[in-house]
């Protein structure tokens, strides 16, 4: 549904060249809802602009449903309204002087098809059902929430029946709590509803809450693109398991091929490709073992428990481990002593090169 081919955008900062999109390569499929997952500057959004023709590529191609949308190497570039999106913006460009029917109408009465006002108010209505909001299409925008205000973005951007939807962090300026239960009503409407939905967000857990894939971006590249299970449990470089999920990092160095000599004593690991002696263990707090006593189990180390903290459904301690701090997490209700015992399963600790 949307095709990236060798994507280049350039910014000019002082003497500087930036390349905030750096050849990216990326498809999304029909039906497919993919998410782009990267810290502030990774280059994120500027791929979504880039797609949604507010941004004009220095080099690559696009195509939206199979169309060419963008392609600098012939100087084609469709206006957004000419590319079948709809778009969701993190600020919900809510107008505060319209109503809600009039909000999500604006798109079908300014944009470049024209309808009747009976094919407006039934595309309008069929949106705003779909957000729930069909018994608010009269309330002036001031008078609505701040979950509402996303409904009416989000039921705008529906209205047009697009091929794909482009959505900037749409759930940042909510609170927690609302934010998950609108996170799950898009998820679910994009799948009613039947069409691509390309993301952006900061937020991991968002992510993959709701991704069918993700792609982690940093400096303008893609660090790695997967569903979400395969990025968290087999992720490529440590910069992409660092940045999905708390994740133990020791460092050490490699004595052969299953023995890592590092700060809190001889790892044991799984053979392992690297050929790097120097190298980073990587374990998650939930991969690990505790137990109150010694077991002799394999990588086995005596820790001190300096914290624990019940977060509901997780106990989340810090652990002490030869001067090595390391976080332990659980979701079994469990006693702990200030003197432990934790074993880090050699099938579960992925080595990169340091």
């Amino acid at each position: 549904m949307i095709e990236i081919k060798n994507l280049l955008k350039l910014f000019v900062s002082g003497k500087d060249i930036v390349r905030a999109v750096d050849n990216v390569d990326l498809q999304v499929g029909e039906k497919e809802f993919f998410v782009l997952l990267g810290l502030s500057g990774s280059g994120k959004t500027t791929l979504l602009r880039c797609v949604a023709g507010l941004e004009k590529p220095d080099g690559g191609e696009i195509k939206i449903g199979g169309a060419t949308v963008s392609d600098a190497a012939r100087k084609l570039f469709l206006t957004p309204e000419n590319r079948g999106i709809g778009m969701v913006f993190q600020s919900y460009a809510v107008w505060p002087h319209m109503s809600v029917f009039e909000n999500v109408a604006f798109p079908l009465v300014n944009g470049p098809r024209r309808f009747s006002r009976d094919e407006i108010k039934k595309k309008v209505s069929r949106a705003l059902e779909l957000v729930q909001l069909d018994a608010l299409a009269d309330r002036p925008a001031p008078f609505l929430s701040g979950g509402q205000q996303q409904r009416v973005a989000l039921a705008r951007a529906l209205a047009v029946e697009p091929k794909v939807l482009l959505m900037d962090e749409p759930l940042s300026n909510l609170d927690a709590r609302l934010r998950e239960e609108v996170r799950d009503e898009i998820k679910n409407l994009s799948r009613d509803f039947g069409i691509a939905v390309l993301y952006v967000t900061h937020d991991q857990v968002e992510a993959m809450a709701l991704a069918d894939r993700i792609a982690i971006m940093s400096k303008g590249k893609v660090l790695q693109c997967a569903a979400p299970r395969e990025l968290y449990d087999h992720p490529s470089s440590r910069e992409a398991c660092e940045f999905l999920g708390t994740t133990n990092l020791i460092d050490g160095t490699l004595r052969d091929a299953n023995k890592i000599e590092t700060a809190i004593g001889t790892l044991a690991c799984a053979a392992n490709g690297t050929n790097n002696k120097d190298v980073t263990a990587a374990i998650r707090p939930e991969e690990m073992q505790i137990s109150p006593s010694a077991t002799g189990a394999e990588n086995e180390f005596a820790a001190q428990v300096t914290s624990a903290s019940f977060l509901g459904e997780l106990t989340v301690c810090d652990l002490l481990v030869n001067g090595t701090k390391l976080k332990f997490k659980t979701t079994q209700s469990i006693a702990l002593s200030k003197q432990a015992f934790v074993r880090l399963p050699k099938e579960k600790l992925k080595l990169f090169p340091r």
